[in-house]
């Protein structure tokens, strides 16, 4: 089972694999074998999970490591687009001792926010502004908790968030209550604010 707590002090992979939708699956057979046979037998790793979108298009490894220093990057798969991948820490939490457990069939759906930075210097401002959206998003109806990663690279920000429903998610999208801090966080980073919500498939 995967654990996300800001508590544990873990670093995490986010490799986000763009798909078409005929292909997902096999995409997804593909990410659980590369944790299986390859990255849970390197020194380091502590777990790994595999989320598919359900739109089709999208498919998530989320693996964390112990440290930087024992972090293997996860690689491209033959015959599929290439993933954005990134290593990240948690620096945000609402509710802020939160604690995410990861398990194929769990309750709820998951919400990746995904900004990509136009430079790697807007992401302390941009971390700032992330803080106080997580604090106004707490609370809303049917939100479980979310975890907000940054990379070490600096050049992403993505949101973990845990909803219970497609329609509790959408509820709060339709009337965003950050919405007063959106546009400067647009001016700092691209944003693929998905209102698809993904579904937990594996976990090790």
């Amino acid at each position: 089972m995967t654990i996300i707590s800001k508590a544990n002090g873990l670093l995490a992979e986010f490799a986000v694999f763009p798909v078409e939708p005929d292909n997902q699956s096999s995409l997804v057979e593909h990410a659980i074998q590369n944790l299986e046979s390859n990255l849970k037998h390197h020194e380091g790793f502590i777990s790994g999970a595999v989320l598919q979108s359900r739109d089709g298009l999208r498919v998530t490894s989320y693996v964390q490591w112990n440290n930087q220093k024992a972090y293997i990057p996860t690689q491209p798969f033959t015959d599929f687009n290439s993933p954005d991948v990134h290593l990240f820490e948690i620096f945000a939490a609402e509710p802020e001792e939160s604690v995410l457990r990861l398990s194929s069939g769990m309750d709820g759906l998951i919400n990746f926010g995904i900004f990509k930075m136009k430079h790697p210097s807007n992401q302390p401002r941009f971390i700032e502004l992330f803080r106080q959206a997580l604090k106004m998003v707490s609370g809303q109806a049917g939100l479980i908790s979310t975890h907000a990663h940054r990379s070490l690279d600096g050049w992403r920000c993505i949101n973990f968030g845990h909803w219970k429903s497609l329609e509790d998610f959408t509820a709060m999208d339709t009337n965003r209550p950050f919405s007063p801090l959106f546009g400067e966080m647009l001016d700092l980073a691209d944003n693929e604010y998905q209102k698809t919500l993904h579904e937990v498939v594996f976990t090790t």
